[in-house]
């Protein structure tokens, strides 16, 4: 993965000018197209925006605003009020106290609202396919206003926080009666949750494929999606016997009014970086990474997982077994050779070699079949090696650095230089600029000694 001085001067956000935010409402459900509405008014009055996306689950963002009309004297005299400063009025006086925010006009529970960011004037690099007015802009994130915090402080004056989440809220309703599959696929049995939580984003394809059993109806599972279990608790719980993620991502990143997928697919961390590294930010000491803070657990780490129970027809009495070991994590530890990178030992291995062996054994599992009971093998050893090494971090802001992507860390020297794992990224935009905290992860690190003096 080695590369040259060229192709690192090309990698996304190499060219850094001035952070701005946009906030715009869009229509009550998302589907399709989403060409929004700018509240230019609202634009005014935010003192900070802060989003966070994670690689699997719900996002969720918080706007703080100024809550109070701050027009003079000379912006209401004659004529119509600038955009968003018209404000209520008795015998030609303002109305007192004079906050702006407390009727729910502009904003309201329930609204759908997409933060936007961008560098003014855009990056070339990023927005070689976007026109005016929206050159620059990345779509950061999509969803409904479910709470508001109001403040009124003599030092801080009139404010409001207006928070939400990502468009996943439908899935999170309650299913009102108790549901029964019979030769039903797990894809089957997602696509018709889907609709079941009339969920109208369309399902996005996946870059990597299903298992087998997944999408084949003669090995299909008797399955029962109880009631009062919301729709997405369901669908994680095949997430987590399969390895999956669920996410809502926009469609075209370079396009915000493009609109959102929903994406249920093998975990990202699977896919190696693209052998152009274009979208695998490098962040490096002294430079762009403001500070790193890696966390490693050695003693919990499994170095191997069983899982047993009976078989999924139960006219048969065979008992499975499945056993998954360390080597199914290559997938997962990109190096770049190139680069002096030396070969990650896997989690697994840190534990026998300090500690010894450490199996894990899952007992008496059901639905399961020879495939199914080594993918939730498999799912399970990866869940815990992906404890091993864990790093947070702060740079600059990048607003194109996304969960479910991986990053690169140098200038740490061994064993923390190398590819990560994005799980968590924290945009925010206030005060003091645009800067962005990220989690990441990698299930091992080269073992000493680091040939170092």
């Amino acid at each position: 993965m080695s590369e040259g001085a060229a192709t690192v001067a090309g990698r996304p956000g190499r060219s850094l000018f001035v952070p701005e935010v946009r906030l715009s409402k869009l229509g009550r459900t998302a589907r399709g197209r989403e060409p929004a509405t700018v509240l230019e008014d609202v634009h005014f009055d935010v003192v900070q925006t802060e989003v966070t996306r994670v690689n699997t689950g719900a996002g969720q963002f918080a706007i703080t605003l100024n809550n109070w009309y701050d027009t003079l004297p000379a912006d209401r005299r004659g004529g119509e009020q600038p955009a968003g400063r018209s404000e209520p009025r008795a015998n030609g006086r303002p109305l007192m106290p004079r906050f702006k925010y407390n009727d729910f006009q502009r904003l309201g529970f329930g609204d759908r609202v997409r933060i936007d960011l961008r560098y003014w004037p855009p990056d070339p690099a990023v927005g070689v396919r976007q026109t005016a007015p929206d050159a620059g802009w990345v779509p950061m994130i999509s969803g409904a206003v479910t709470d508001m915090r109001f403040t009124f402080s003599p030092n801080e004056g009139a404010r409001l926080v207006v928070a939400g989440e990502e468009d996943l809220t439908p899935l999170k309703a309650r299913n009102p009666r108790r549901v029964r599959y019979q030769g039903r696929s797990e894809r089957d049995i997602v696509r018709d949750v889907l609709q079941r939580a009339g969920y109208e984003v369309p399902l996005a394809d996946a870059p990597l494929a299903w298992p087998d059993f997944a999408t084949d109806a003669s090995r299909a599972l008797h399955e029962e999606h109880q009631e009062g279990q919301s729709y997405l608790e369901y669908l994680q719980k095949f997430a987590d016997r399969m390895d999956f993620e669920a996410f809502v991502e926009f469609t075209d990143l370079a396009d915000p009014n493009g609109g959102i997928a929903f994406h249920f697919e093998p975990a990202r961390s699977r896919i190696p970086p693209d052998a152009t590294l274009r979208e695998v930010y490098v962040l490096e000491r002294e430079r762009n990474l403001l500070d790193f803070t890696p966390t490693i657990k050695v003693v919990e780490q499994h170095t191997s997982v069983v899982v047993q129970g009976r078989h999924r027809v139960r006219s048969r009495a065979t008992r499975i077994r499945r056993e998954a070991h360390a080597d199914i994590l290559a997938d997962e530890l990109p190096y770049d050779a190139g680069r002096g990178d030396r070969r990650p030992t896997v989690g697994p291995d840190w534990r026998r070699r300090l500690y010894g062996d450490n199996q894990q054994i899952e007992s008496n599992q059901t639905n399961l079949d020879d495939e199914r009971a080594q993918t939730l093998a498999e799912a399970k050893l990866r869940r815990k090696a992906r404890e091993f090494l864990t790093i947070q971090g702060t740079t600059i802001g990048l607003p194109l650095l996304r969960p479910g992507r991986y990053v690169e860390i140098r200038g740490m020297r061994p064993p923390f230089d190398g590819f990560y794992y994005v799980t968590q990224t924290v945009h925010t935009h206030g005060e003091a600029g645009l800067g962005t905290r990220f989690t990441a992860r990698r299930p091992g690190m080269p073992f000493p000694p680091y040939g170092e003096v």
